[in-house]
């Protein structure tokens, strides 16, 4: 039980890590497509 406990805890801390830094690569799409050609 605490094994499994464990991996439940590490799971959500590693999620929440790949959250945050997903969060901070992404860039928005007015930002990602913003070219000449393209209208919003």
């Amino acid at each position: 039980m605490k094994a499994f406990l464990l991996a439940c805890a590490a799971a959500i801390v590693i999620a929440a890590a790949g959250f945050v830094v997903l969060d901070r690569v992404q860039e928005p799409v007015q930002q990602a497509f913003a070219t000449t050609g393209v209208r919003l």
